[in-house]
């Protein structure tokens, strides 16, 4: 195993959890729920994409901590790359679908329009649930998910890297807090498990642990999203982390699909939602399910062309020393 350099697979990975979940909410678009042969049913698993990029997430942001040396007194700029990284493209694609909204909602149907100035500000900063607001796009929990997992990593990261006892009585307390957490707030710590795997993947992957440990890792995280959790999540997370160890292959395709998956994932609901509203009634459902897909993903190309890109590129000038290096 290497402990540095481009992992391909991760990209593909994206790409099938990207898909994986725009397959789930066109599904819901599409067939409101009805599940009418097997293909249309197995659909419904594609939210477990999000545990995909969970796991990812787990592996991703401590391998480049790692890479690029972090160590805690670094943590503001790597939230300073984190939100520049994240936070614009979500912001831009906020205004973009309330103008969306604002045209169909009160120029075509002439109903209130649905977003209130305290939703965007709650939205925007990932406070929705914190104050029982809904989501603009109910797709965008996961960002809040994401982000919190962002600010606790960048606190805990050295002394999980550095102390193997730290990071035994960590876990367990992470853990152990998202029971007391409800459900509906949607914390990081309310899906800690699934990060803790990708975590434990990486100090694998650059030999920090040995094949004990992280075994019996893979073994107590089975156990606990069994008992816990959705134990449908399981063979998902089993490819996912695999893939990351043993499975580094390139393909060009991915490659691409692994590339817009953020743009795919912000713009794919506005995107499938609008086309079924549109759509005349008589056209093949299955037809319609892959016109939405090619089009959501030709504007998430789009999206990440003219403006997801730009803010990948200035996160990359987001250094933690003179001496790092460009790639990440």
């Amino acid at each position: 195993m290497k402990e540095k350099g481009t992992i391909h697979s991760l990209t593909w990975l994206r790409a099938m959890a990207a898909l994986m979940v725009c397959l789930f909410h066109f599904r819901a678009y599409i067939w409101h729920g009805e599940n009418p042969n097997m293909f249309v049913k197995s659909l419904n698993y594609g939210y477990l994409g999000v545990i995909m990029f969970f796991v990812i997430s787990g592996f991703v942001i401590p391998y480049s901590m790692y890479v690029k040396k972090y160590e805690l007194k670094h943590f503001f700029r790597f939230l300073l790359k984190r939100t520049i990284r994240i936070e614009p493209p979500y912001i831009i694609f906020i205004f973009i679908l309330l103008l969306a909204n604002y045209y169909t909602f009160v120029y075509l149907w002439s109903l209130p329009f649905p977003t209130t100035v305290k939703q965007f500000f709650l939205n925007i900063t990932y406070l929705a649930p914190f104050f029982k607001v809904e989501w603009i796009n109910i797709i965008f929990w996961t960002l809040a998910v994401e982000f919190q997992f962002y600010i606790l990593t960048g606190l805990v990261y050295n002394t999980f890297v550095n102390k193997t006892l730290y990071k035994v009585i960590g876990f367990a307390t992470l853990l152990a807090t998202g029971f007391l957490i409800p459900e509906s707030y949607q914390t990081v710590l309310n899906y800690y498990i699934y990060f803790i795997i990708g975590f434990q993947t990486f100090m694998f992957y650059t030999k920090q642990i040995k094949s004990l440990e992280f075994v019996l890792t893979m073994l107590f995280s089975v156990a606990f999203i069994v008992i816990f959790k959705e134990w449908e999540a399981l063979p998902l997370v089993a490819i996912t982390v695999l893939a990351i160890l043993y499975f580094n292959y390139e393909n060009k395709i991915f490659t691409f699909l692994g590339n817009i998956s953020f743009s795919l994932y912000l713009t794919h609901g506005m995107i499938g939602g609008n086309i079924v509203i549109f759509t005349k009634e008589g056209m093949s459902k299955t037809v319609l399910l892959l016109y939405i897909l090619f089009n959501a993903i030709a504007f998430a190309a789009l999206y990440y062309y003219v403006v997801e890109r730009t803010f990948l590129r200035l996160s990359k000038r987001v250094r933690y020393s003179k001496k790092e290096g460009r790639k990440e």
